[in-house]
């Protein structure tokens, strides 16, 4: 158990690295490719976390045998696991509302990893401790633990289906927004651009007002920049508070 705790630990510590390197000035310099390695170590050590406390690799794991888990750890680690969630919580509204691009899809998706491996971890060392506790003194759950799992789970799920379903988010492709202000930089739009995405073979440019005139100049400059992408050029209103609208194609 000492090892997947450690395992998990490391995992942990390298996804957290990979969200302190979008923070840095110019980050993130680590390719997202190198998310590979903590992951493979975090799911390997998860499954096996999972093995060793529920039977399975896979599967739910029951409030009968989380509850015990959970009552068995320390008060600090109880607190700091708390208080982990939460940042994980808010880290990921932050990375994936308003304009992202390929440092904030790398927070979110390395942040998650925190607390997974850092949860994988505390499941260990919960069933660690639970072991020197003997079968009749273990804390078994009540019906108050129960309601409080179904409430928090419920919770949870609909926080995250709000977060995708609701809340306003588009993709910036950071090189093509600069390209288009330094070759586009005398253009009244411009002055209007918020994002350009060119992921999954597409051309969406981004502007914050719905101006006639001021789309027409946009499309004039983005036509030939579109046909160097081989692909038409799409201009969406977006404000930040409602999901984009389509404007017009170019």
């Amino acid at each position: 158990m000492r090892k997947l705790i450690a395992g998990s630990l490391a995992g942990s510590g390298l996804f957290l690295l990979m969200v302190v390197d979008t923070l840095l000035p110019g980050g993130p310099r680590i390719p997202i490719g190198v998310v590979f390695v903590p992951f493979a170590l975090t799911f390997a050590c998860f499954i096996g976390v999972m093995k060793a406390v529920n039977g399975s690799y896979f599967g739910q794991l029951p409030m009968a045998k989380f509850w015990p888990l959970l009552r068995a750890l320390p008060a600090a680690v109880k607190v700091g696991g708390a208080l982990l969630l939460v940042l994980t919580a808010a880290n990921y509204f932050l990375s994936t509302t308003g304009v992202t691009d390929e440092a904030d899809f790398q927070r979110g998706f390395a942040g998650n990893g925190v607390w997974i491996s850092a949860g994988a971890a505390m499941l260990a060392y919960g069933a660690m401790r639970l072991d020197r506790i003997p079968a009749d003194a273990r804390p078994a759950p009540s019906a108050w633990s129960v309601r409080w799992w179904t409430i928090g789970t419920m919770g949870v799920g609909a926080a995250l289906a709000a977060a995708v379903l609701l809340l306003p988010q588009v993709h910036d492709t950071r090189e093509v927004h600069e390209e288009l202000r330094t070759r586009f930089e005398a253009r009244g739009w411009v002055s209007h651009l918020v994002a350009a995405d060119t992921s999954h073979n597409s051309f969406r440019v981004y502007l914050d007002s719905a101006d006639s005139a001021l789309q027409a100049e946009a499309c004039t400059s983005l036509r030939a920049y579109a046909t160097e992408l081989g692909r038409s050029a799409e201009l969406y209103l977006f404000d930040g508070v409602h999901k984009a609208s389509r404007l017009r194609s170019c």
